[in-house]
C-alpha cells in the first residue's frame, strides 16, 4: 500500500523542527545563566516544550503522510513516544547547558539521544497498531538510526559552539544552526517513513482514540505557540536575572569601595573618616544636653617603628589585628572603636545607665595593659593614652580629637593621672 504526502504539511513539520530546534539553541545557553532551583526549573520546562515541538513535528509529518485508509493512533503509546522526545530534549538542553563538553560527552549524549529519538519515531509508528503489521526495509531502518545518532552528535556540537560566538553573531547563527538541524530531524523522520512498508488492505486498530484533521496544522500552531512562549518567558527571566546580578555586583562593588574609605584594611576597624562622621553625628545628637554623655580615648603605641624593625611589618600586622578584637569587648550599644594611623586608636565611649564613663576609660586601660598573643610570643606594647569630653574638651570632633591627643603626648615617661581623669600607661616593649 503506497502513500502520498501533502507538501503544505511536510513544510509545516520542517517549521515545526526549525522553530524546537532553535529553541533548543536558545534555551540551552540562557539556562546556563541561571542555578539551583531556576535552573532546574528551566530545564524541565524547556526539555517540555522542545520535546513537545519535536514529538509534534513528527506527528504533522505522519498527517501529511497520506494513505487510503484513515491513520489513526493508540493513545499510550503516543504518550509513550512523547515521553521519549521530552527525555531526550531534557538530556540534550543539560548537555548544551554545561560550561565544558568533552569527544566522549558528545559521543555518550549523540547515542541516547539517538535512541531516544529512534524509540520516539517507531513508538509512535507502533502507534497506530496496523493489522497486518507494517514491516521495515533494515538499509532504511539503519539508515534512519544513524542519522538520528550523527544529527544528535551535530546538534550538541553545534549547541555548544554557538553559545561562544560574539553577540552580534549569536542569532543568525541559532537561526542557520536551526535550519540545519531541521533537516537533520526531518531527514531521519522521512527516512524512517521510507523505511516503512504498509501491507495492502491493512487498517488501524479500531480502539485508538487519537487522529483527525486536528494532528496536522493546529498542533504545529500550538505548538509553535508553546515554543515562542517559553522562549518569551526565559528570555525575560534570563533578563531579570542578569540585572539582579548587576544589581548585587553593584552592591558588592559599594560595598567594597565603602569598606576602603571607611575601615582600615589590616584589622578591619573603622577609620579617622568614619569615626569623624560617626562623631559628628553624636555632637549633632547630644548638642545643648548636661552632663556630657560620651567621650573620646585616644592611645598611641610608643615605639611602634622599633616594633616593625624588631619583628617584621607582617608580624606587627598580625598584632595590630589581635590587638583589635582584644580592644572591642568594652565597646556597648553606641560606642565605636577605630584606628586612626599606624600606631594610634581611639574610642567613643557612651554614657549609660549601668556604666559611667570614667568606668568606660578604666576598662579602656585595662585593656590596652593586656599582652597581645601573636603566634607564639605574647608582646606587651607602649602606650600614650589621653581623653577628652564633650563639651570640655571641645564642641567639634577634630576639638575633642586634639584635646585627647594633647594629653596624651603630655603624658611622659612614667605612668600618671592626666586630667581629666584620664590615666595613661606607659609599658616597655617587647615579647611578654
Amino acid at each position: 500500500m503506497n502513500g502520498t504526502y501533502d507538501l503544505s504539511l511536510v513544510i509545516a513539520s520542517y517549521c515545526v523542527a526549525a522553530f524546537a530546534s532553535y529553541a533548543a539553541l536558545d534555551l540551552g545557553g540562557r539556562i546556563a545563566l541561571f542555578d539551583g532551583a531556576r535552573e532546574r526549573f528551566w530545564l524541565f520546562t524547556g526539555a517540555l516544550a522542545m520535546g513537545t515541538g519535536i514529538w509534534a513535528m513528527h506527528f504533522v509529518g505522519m498527517k501529511a503522510f497520506r494513505l487510503p485508509v484513515e491513520i489513526t493512533y493508540d493513545l499510550g503509546l503516543s504518550v509513550l513516544s512523547w515521553v521519549a522526545a521530552i527525555t531526550v530534549s531534557l538530556l540534550a538542553l543539560y548537555i548544551i547547558s554545561r560550561s565544558q563538553l568533552t569527544l566522549s560527552g558528545i559521543v555518550a549524549g549523540a547515542l541516547v539521544m539517538g535512541a531516544g529519538i529512534c524509540l520516539m519515531h517507531y513508538s509512535g509508528m507502533w502507534a497506530m497498531r496496523m493489522q497486518p503489521g507494517v514491516s521495515y526495509d533494515p538499509l532504511l531502518f539503519a539508515a534512519s538510526v544513524a542519522i538520528a545518532v550523527f544529527a544528535s552528535a551535530a546538534a550538541l556540537f553545534i549547541s555548544f559552539s554557538v553559545r561562544h560566538l560574539p553577540d552580534r553573531r549569536v542569532v543568525p547563527a541559532k537561526v542557520a544552526a536551526a535550519l540545519v538541524m531541521a533537516v537533520a530531524i526531518c531527514g531521519m523522520h522521512y527516512t524512517g517513513m521510507a523505511a516503512t512498508h504498509f501491507p495492502g488492505g491493512a487498517l488501524c486498530a479500531p480502539g485508538n482514540l487519537l487522529g483527525g484533521d486536528w494532528m496536522g496544522l493546529p498542533v504545529a500552531l500550538i505548538t509553535g505557540g508553546l515554543l515562542a512562549a517559553v522562549l518569551l518567558l526565559a528570555r525575560m527571566d534570563a533578563r531579570a536575572m542578569a540585572e539582579r546580578r548587576r544589581i548585587e555586583k553593584r552592591r558588592i562593588e559599594s560595598e567594597r569601595v565603602r569598606r576602603l574609605a571607611y575601615y582600615d584594611t589590616i584589622t578591619g576597624l573603622p577609620n579617622r573618616s568614619l569615626f569623624n562622621e560617626t562623631l559628628l553625628k553624636q555632637l549633632i545628637t547630644v548638642s545643648g544636653r548636661t552632663p556630657p554623655p560620651f567621650a573620646v580615648v585616644y592611645g598611641e603605641i610608643r615605639g611602634y617603628r622599633a616594633l616593625v624593625e624588631k619583628v617584621g611589618q607582617d608580624r606587627v600586622n598580625l598584632i595590630m589585628k589581635t590587638l583589635a578584637g582584644q580592644l572591642t569587648p568594652v565597646l556597648r550599644d553606641g560606642d565605636l572603636l577605630a584606628r586612626l594611623s599606624h600606631d594610634g586608636f581611639v574610642f567613643l565611649l557612651r554614657q549609660h545607665a549601668d556604666r559611667n564613663i570614667d568606668t568606660a576609660m578604666a576598662q579602656v586601660l585595662a585593656l590596652l595593659d593586656n599582652p597581645v598573643p601573636c603566634e607564639s610570643q605574647r608582646f606587651r606594647l607602649v602606650w600614650g593614652v589621653g581623653s577628652s569630653r564633650y563639651p570640655e574638651g571641645g564642641n567639634s570632633t577634630q576639638a575633642l580629637i586634639r584635646a585627647a591627643m594633647k594629653l596624651q603626648r603630655e603624658v611622659g615617661n612614667e605612668p600618671r593621672l592626666v586630667p581629666p581623669a584620664t590615666q595613661g600607661r606607659i609599658s616597655a616593649l617587647g615579647a611578654a
